[in-house]
């Protein structure tokens, strides 16, 4: 079931909510009944400057954010119900000190934009004046720069194989001073972290690194969610806040380009199950958001786009640095770590390491038994260990062998990040192709090389059954009976015409026989409520409503007939222009052309006269405003988007879609659609 609308009562606004109420958290950075633990560690004395309101907020914001993901369970497990389930209902209520710039409509938009997509679930934010706000310096605790060296840049560093190469290439091959925000690591890795760090300072040749221990935690309970979409949203949030204090307008992410776009290798890392911590849509969101929220031209980039993560680790290797790559750490499951084995070896985020380590060449800076499941010859078990696995090789060998119209055929997915790849989108397109290809054949090779070096083994067949090497070369019979092609002579339906539906991690859209596949938003919700009830007067607040079905305070639908003078001129207006389309029309004998602007001449009218009670206009009120620009916005944005991918059917939605106060879905003719 899709779990309900939990309501997030943070710091002062927790007071208004007495007692225990079921649906309702209260989370508190300071004072009585403090739970959430925020905490920026090692800061310099010498950034400790007059920092912006504003900034202590969105990390006190970014923070509730974060813990209200952790504890909030998502409804499902299983793959296929991922796409509808897995999305949750949050609203937060947050005293701020610039309660002005929280709440106007930039910010707002911003904010909820950046957040929907990074996690795919539906926010809230209500924000309210301080009385008595907590200082920053209840958040810092300060440390003493080693080196005076003024920084140049604000690095996210993980201690993950990605950020790794980041801080080499950066800090050690160019020499650049650098603060780098990283997390505080759980206890029982702390040791090796500080390693890491430990070499990495010792390599430098340059300005020593400065590290920047960030942590935000709710005290006395345990984790339920594991996915923490919100995650980056937290650290990169903590990070700007470091860097403003650095007096930088800028910080930088390191993360392969395979993992940044996000596309779905494996049926068990897509939706919500996968991170989009640096797909270019959320860096271009975190652009916009950053920077109204600080005032400045403030840029956030990935500069390992274009790398694959073998391609990293080539690169640490040839940078002479190879002997880092052991102290890494990127398992998942980090609450069964151990110091001998830091890997667990079944996760998607370890099958990634293991074989881009094997495909760079670099397995001698990494022994297999830093795995407590070895990659290549451990069995598998039944169930989702052993499918990822499979989906994962298939998928590679299938990619390192297409061709661009193929790759695109299979993931059109991929187009969501050319708007905001700074290249032509031919360009951006060819270059996402060659990416994820030469991944495919790295993976294919590191494949190859490990069956040479285990053909005996193969051949004999003495390695387990269920292994990687075993399932490459030898399928297990169930295995291949699940992959069969179906039986010959099977009649196969044929596909729909006209359809709109939603599946697992989006939403299909046919129109004209042509399939497109499409992210999921609220905006196509909207155009599947209007597609599938042709001529229906939807108010704004009723598609509101149907896309947060759990939501409690809709407002009113009284706006539905609402707007000011200088509305009804605009209608005025665009129905003298329909009556000389009309004649127009009548002149050239072009009844398609006649009958659509008579259509939308006869929905203009009914409006306009609904709109009217004795010659004086409704006064539409400032919040039935918002919501009437909130769902047309989100309706406009999803249009554009299918107009890009799928111009026959975004021109026909565009045309039969009257957008205002009142929607309506008004074709010529209606299509034979399927829901």
């Amino acid at each position: 079931m899709t779990p309900p609308e939990m309501l997030f009562a943070c710091n002062e606004a927790a007071s208004s909510h007495p007692g225990t109420v079921a649906g309702v958290a209260k989370l508190r950075t300071a004072g009585h009944g403090k739970n959430v633990r925020v905490e920026l560690n090692d800061i310099g004395r010498q950034f400790h400057q007059d920092i912006a309101p504003a900034l202590v907020d969105l990390v006190e914001i970014a923070a509730f954010v974060y813990v209200a993901d952790q504890m909030n369970r998502r409804g499902a497990d299983d793959v296929e119900a991922m796409g509808a389930n897995w999305r949750r209902r949050m609203r937060f209520e947050i005293p701020v000190r610039v309660p002005a710039l929280w709440n106007s409509a930039p910010v707002g938009d911003a904010l909820m934009e950046l957040l929907s997509f990074l996690s795919e679930d539906e926010y809230e934010f209500t924000f309210s004046q301080y009385k008595n706000p907590p200082a920053l310096d209840s958040y810092l605790s300060f440390g003493k720069l080693v080196q005076p060296t003024p920084p140049e840049s604000v690095l996210l560093f993980s201690g993950g194989l990605d950020s790794l190469g980041g801080v080499v290439e950066e800090v050690v091959r160019d020499k650049r001073a650098a603060l780098l925000v990283t997390h505080a690591s759980a206890g029982t890795m702390r040791e090796r972290h500080h390693t890491l760090t430990s070499m990495i300072t010792n390599a430098s040749s340059g300005p020593r690194p400065h590290f920047i221990t960030v942590r935000a935690s709710k005290e006395h309970r345990a984790e339920k969610e594991y996915t923490q979409r919100a995650r980056s949203f937290l650290y990169a949030s903590f990070a700007v806040a470091v860097a403003r204090m650095a007096d930088l307008n800028a910080i930088r992410f390191y993360e392969n380009g395979v993992v940044s776009l996000n596309l779905p290798m494996s049926p068990q890392v897509v939706g919500s199950r996968a991170t989009r911590t640096t797909h270019p849509r959320v860096l271009a969101c975190m652009r916009k958001f950053f920077s109204l929220v600080t005032n400045t031209q403030f840029g956030v980039e990935n500069r390992f786009l274009w790398k694959t993560k073998a391609d990293v680790v080539a690169d640490i290797v040839k940078a002479g640095h190879g002997a880092m790559v052991d102290y890494s750490i990127s398992c998942t499951h980090t609450r069964k770590y151990r110091k001998d084995q830091p890997h667990c070896g079944v996760c998607s985020q370890c099958i990634d390491r293991r074989f881009a380590v094997l495909a760079a060449g670099a397995g001698q800076f990494e022994p297999e038994d830093r795995y407590r499941h070895k990659l290549l010859t451990d069995p598998r078990d039944e169930g989702e260990s052993r499918i990822m696995l499979a989906s994962y090789l298939e998928t590679a060998q299938q990619v390192a062998a297409m061709d661009i119209t193929a790759f695109y055929n299979r993931y059109g997915e991929a187009v969501r990040a050319l708007p905001h790849i700074d290249l032509p989108v031919d360009d951006a397109a060819k270059r996402i192709f060659e990416l994820y290809k030469r991944h495919g054949e790295q993976i294919v090779g590191a494949i190859e090389t490990a069956g040479k070096a285990h053909m005996s083994q193969i051949v004999k067949r003495t390695l387990p059954e269920s292994c990687t090497l075993r399932l490459v070369h030898d399928p297990n019979p169930n295995t291949a009976a699940a992959n069969a092609p179906p039986v010959s002579g099977a009649v196969e339906p044929p596909p729909p015409t006209h359809q709109l539906v939603q599946k697992g991690q989006g939403w299909v859209l046919w129109y004209e026989s042509i399939d497109k596949h499409f992210e999921l938003s609220v905006g196509m919700v909207y155009i599947h409520a209007l597609l599938s009830a042709p001529n229906k007067r939807f108010t704004v607040a009723e598609l509101y409503a149907i896309a947060r079905p759990h939501m409690k305070d809709i407002p009113s639908a009284r706006s539905e007939a609402a707007f000011d003078q200088k509305a009804a001129s605009a209608y005025w207006q665009r129905l003298n222009e329909l009556d000389a389309d009309i004649a127009a029309a009548d002149k050239s004998q072009d009844a398609t052309a006649k009958g659509v602007a008579e259509n939308e001449k006869a929905k203009l009218l009914v409006e306009l006269k609904a709109a009217r009670f004795g010659n004086r206009m409704k006064v539409e009120s400032t919040d039935q405003k918002r919501l009437r620009d909130r769902v047309r916005n989100a309706l406009d944005r999803t249009i554009d988007i299918i107009k890009k991918w799928h111009p026959t059917a975004g021109a026909h939605i565009d045309g039969a879609i009257l957008r205002g106060s009142v929607m309506t879905y008004a074709p010529v003719d209606v299509p034979p659609w399927d829901f």
